[in-house]
């Protein structure tokens, strides 16, 4: 039998309005992943950024760093996730290999803006 993980992005109004009030957007806002397979969440910002921060929250838990981005085209590998930054472009990735039930939960960008 196939696992299906959900990983839910911005889901809870306090924190969509957090992503909302820094002049950032995650797509796609949920998604839906078997066991095993890949995804990537985008942030986009409205405003030049010198750094970028990913972060994932467990049902009633706290949130965790997973990765600070701060140079233009930087790419940050930690085992099964990579993120990337593009300052020029007010973008950045998060792609996570092989989902496994682990992954689920709510992932989280913030900026540091110019």
């Amino acid at each position: 039998m196939e696992t299906l993980l959900q990983v839910l992005i911005g889901i809870l109004e306090l924190q969509v309005a957090w992503v909302s009030s820094q002049g950032l957007e995650q797509s796609p806002q949920s998604l839906i992943v078997q066991e095993g397979e890949d995804f990537t969440i985008n942030c986009s910002s409205s405003k030049p950024v010198y750094a970028l921060h990913w972060y994932r929250q467990k049902k009633s838990k706290g949130l965790i760093s997973l990765m600070i981005l701060w140079e233009n085209g930087e790419e940050k590998n930690h085992e099964e996730i990579t993120a990337t930054l593009d300052d020029k472009k007010q973008q950045s990735s998060l792609h996570i290999r092989a989902a496994q039930p682990s992954h689920s939960g709510t992932y989280l960008c913030a900026a540091d803006a110019l």
